[in-house]
């Protein structure tokens, strides 16, 4: 069964849903679309009954617990959404790893004497790089607490506790190496099925940002066997079995890979998953639906050299969005190779693009990694 939700479905998605007929949750968003495309919409108590479970969005986080009370569904989403819980749960998979719970009245106060010079301190449950710090030196403790504080106030108005919960934090030690995310699923076997792995390129040490994320035919290629032995060991301690995930690992050298979190029921978010279908003519929709496994070594036989990326166009916090408009002409232009550009309603979400690319070489991802949003505002 798939879950349509809040903020962005993509029309590959919806036509796919279409063309198979797959189950979809008869919900308001699902029936406003089901006017355009002849959706297979199925009721509450029909769903009920689904042994696999899909949705574009987070936000349908809250009716599935709900409504799959006592499931083995419902806990791996609870474990997969705590990331303290998740932590304790793979621990035995990573004995030496630091990590530590504290409340939001505990960061005022709490002795970081123990922990790591350099550590991670993160919301339990989040989303979109929201409330993510780094802090580099036990000195700059003091600052950010300050940080955490107001911005607990600001996401608080806006975000329901199952996306950004801002009542309880993780520290974690920092993993130093290249992060990579990966959007996989398990079969009814528990067999882990790797549908796309992304690389995830950054400005600097500093950056936290979601702008960009590559694949190709060399990341997927040095990656596969080791990523696919670490999600079975994940999906073996966990008892994981029909059930997608969008996982984020660092990968410390050729053999150690260590998750940094696991979003549970969904692919890349914002529909970007779709790049495995323009890349690599991946429907992971039907991949999934159909417990189909990818074969790698034909899909990528003509690919060695090409880089895929998606990209994020982020609209300016520090401009009011009723005045202006943006010049999607001169975006479209910026980049070498475009496979999909999505315009996103700005004035009601925080993007105003997702841009799906082939791109030239790697001095176009910095290029994009480095794009002022700001040159593509025209003023109303």
């Amino acid at each position: 069964m798939f879950i349509l939700e809040a903020p962005y479905i993509s029309d590959l998605m919806l036509k796919t849903l279409e063309k198979n007929q797959f189950d979809v949750l008869s919900n308001e968003i699902a029936k406003n679309y089901s006017s355009k495309y002849k959706l297979n919409l199925i009721d509450e108590n029909t769903a009920k009954n689904c042994s696999k479970v899909y949705s574009n969005s987070e936000n349908s986080i809250n009716w599935v617990l709900n409504n799959f009370q006592n499931t083995d569904l419902a806990r791996l989403i609870n474990l997969c959404k705590n990331k303290f819980e998740f932590r304790k749960g793979i621990k035995s998979i990573y004995p030496n790893f630091f990590f530590k719970e504290i409340t939001l009245e505990e960061i005022n106060s709490i002795d970081i004497s123990n922990f790591p010079e350099q550590f991670i301190i993160k919301p339990t449950v989040g989303f979109l790089s929201m409330g993510v710090h780094k802090v580099s030196s036990h000195s700059e403790w003091k600052t950010t607490v300050n940080t955490i504080n107001k911005e607990v106030e600001q996401f608080a108005q806006n975000f329901p506790k199952e996306v950004l919960s801002s009542s309880s934090f993780i520290v974690e030690e920092i993993i130093q190496g290249e992060e990579f995310a990966i959007d996989a699923y398990f079969d009814k076997n528990g067999t882990p099925v790797i549908l796309n792995i992304f690389q995830h390129p950054f400005v600097s040490e500093d950056d936290v940002s979601d702008r960009a994320y590559i694949s190709s035919g060399k990341v997927i290629k040095e990656n596969l066997k080791t990523f696919e032995k670490m999600l079975g060991e994940i999906g073996k301690t966990l008892s994981i079995k029909n059930f997608p995930m969008h996982i984020e690992v660092i990968k410390t050298d050729d053999t150690t890979i260590v998750p940094v979190e696991i979003n549970p029921m969904r692919f890349a978010g914002w529909c970007t998953t779709d790049l495995a279908y323009y890349a690599y003519g991946i429907n992971i929709y039907e991949y999934f639906n159909n417990d189909l496994k990818p074969d790698w070594d034909k899909i990528l036989a003509d690919k060695q050299d090409k880089i895929y990326y998606f990209a994020m166009a982020e609209t300016p916090t520090d401009i009011d969005k009723s005045s202006i408009k943006f010049d999607y002409s001169a975006l479209e232009k910026f980049f070498y190779k475009v496979l999909d550009f999505r315009k996103i309603d700005y004035r009601e979400k925080p993007l105003f693009a997702v841009i799906f690319g082939e791109a030239k070489d790697k001095s176009e991802i910095t290029k994009i990694l480095e794009m002022d949003v700001h040159d593509f505002v025209l003023n109303t």
